[in-house]
């Protein structure tokens, strides 16, 4: 893929990676993620199993690494026919051992892409940093995140383990973004993208699945009370905000995202490789960039002012 993916992980510096999977986590980064991933990948020993992506898994797993290959083949899929950007990937499904061998930059459960070329990196089992969290604030959502799961035929205990392999999306977002051509300087911007490539995928394949990550972010904004609430403190602290308020905001883009899509599904993501292109003068300011935006939809100045003014 080129150029290479900028992740969660590594724009935050190595600062609370698991940030990547909305959730509180424990100390993260041990080290820097290896350009050669994948050749460690392959000198594991793992057993493997082809199609269009290669998934490496732990033995037990393949029922699930076989899944998850699905997910990500069909999202590749979409997005090569929709709008002709298909980076190559392989795919990693191991349990906490083989992971803390070998991702040791990134908690356990916590989805990331990294290397070149590209490694996907996904947990085998639901014993992770990311489920755990998203079980533990279910005293604190309302009807309306536990209709959305339902709707979605599940329940809130079963989503939160769900859920993480569609957090997976999102970091395959950011390597869309690379691959297709979008280019903001904006840290909230950028995490935007990547949700809105992968809800459109969602919405457009797995309708079910998008009801149930609407749901778990839905819940998010629920439960937390974040001490940081604009757009200008999350471009100056980005991870710095805390965990939990970092999924709060990611809350809050995913409602701005569903805004968008269900006026414009693909259409707008052609919009702004025209309006951003890589390559063209950058955006002078936060307020340009949003100036911009609103033009191209109506609604957000109106989003920044109600859900993270200032």
């Amino acid at each position: 893929m080129s150029p290479r993916p900028a992740t969660f992980v590594r724009r935050a510096a190595r600062v609370l990676p698991a940030l990547l999977a909305f959730g509180a986590i424990p100390a993260a980064a041990q080290d820097d993620p290896p350009l050669d991933l994948l050749a460690r990948v392959r000198a594991l020993g793992l057993p493997s199993s082809t199609d269009r992506i290669t998934v490496y898994f732990d033995r037990g797993h393949e029922a699930k690494a076989v899944r998850l290959r699905t997910l990500v083949q069909d999202a590749v899929q979409f997005f090569s026919d929709s709008l002709g950007v298909a980076p190559d990937l392989t795919l990693a499904v191991v349990e906490r051992p083989t992971w803390e061998r070998t991702f040791t930059w990134q908690p356990y459960g916590i989805p990331g892409v990294e290397g070149t070329p590209p490694v996907a990196f996904l947990p085998a089992t639901d014993d992770n940093v990311a489920a755990d969290d998203a079980l533990s604030i279910a005293a604190g959502i309302s009807d309306s995140a536990r209709r959305l799961v339902r709707a979605a035929g599940s329940t809130w205990d079963d989503a939160s383990r769900r859920y993480v392999d569609l957090v997976a999306l999102h970091e395959l977002g950011h390597a869309f973004v690379a691959s297709y051509g979008i280019s903001v300087r904006s840290k909230w911007f950028n995490e935007w993208l990547a949700t809105y490539f992968a809800y459109t995928y969602l919405r457009a394949m797995r309708p079910r699945e998008a009801q149930l990550w609407e749901g778990i972010l839905q819940g998010y904004t629920d439960a937390v009370h974040p001490e940081h609430r604009s757009l200008a403190d999350f471009e100056r602290l980005y991870a710095g905000v805390g965990a939990r308020n970092y999924v709060w905001y990611q809350a809050q883009f995913q409602a701005r995202v569903a805004a968008v899509h269900d006026a414009h599904g693909v259409q707008f993501l052609r919009m702004l490789r025209s309006a951003f292109p890589r390559g063209a003068a950058p955006v002078g300011s936060q307020d340009e960039l949003l100036e911009r935006l609103e033009q191209m939809r109506a609604g957000f100045q109106k989003w920044r002012g109600e859900r993270v003014p200032g």
